[in-house]
């Protein structure tokens, strides 16, 4: 029998992941080597978007819905639609995580390092996502 991650776990989770992507995110702002400064965007970024997704799992799993039943982002997002009432800010929730869907952005970021917008929308998600578990 495997194990059975709780909501507080998730919850908890979803705070780590972002406290790490505040981490790197400072080490980026500090660094001086451009390529350095990439490196560190995408371990933020990524750490960004595990903290998004674990919050909003977070919300599902409260509400009963069952998480295995997701095997994509597309299927979350559609959740998350489906479930907008279970969220405080679902309009601006809904509205980045499309953009980051829809325009790939977590791969431009997470794995390519690009800068500008998509980071900035990555680190929204997560913020928005951070203001939903607490």
């Amino acid at each position: 029998m495997g194990l059975m991650i709780t909501g507080e776990q998730m919850s908890q989770a979803s705070k780590r992941y972002f406290q790490l992507a505040q981490q790197a995110e400072k080490l980026m702002d500090l660094e001086k080597d451009p390529g350095k400064q990439k490196e560190y965007r995408k371990v933020s970024a990524q750490n960004y978007f595990y903290s998004a997704m674990e919050a909003m799992e977070w919300k599902l799993h409260k509400a009963g819905i069952d998480l295995y039943t997701i095997n994509s982002h597309k299927e979350r997002l559609n959740l998350v639609k489906k479930n907008n009432s279970l969220f405080k800010d679902p309009v601006n929730l809904i509205l980045k995580f499309e953009i980051m869907i829809n325009y790939d952005y977590r791969r431009k970021v997470a794995y390519k390092g690009e800068n500008g917008n998509k980071f900035v929308i990555v680190k929204e998600l997560a913020e928005l996502c951070q203001h939903e578990i607490n």
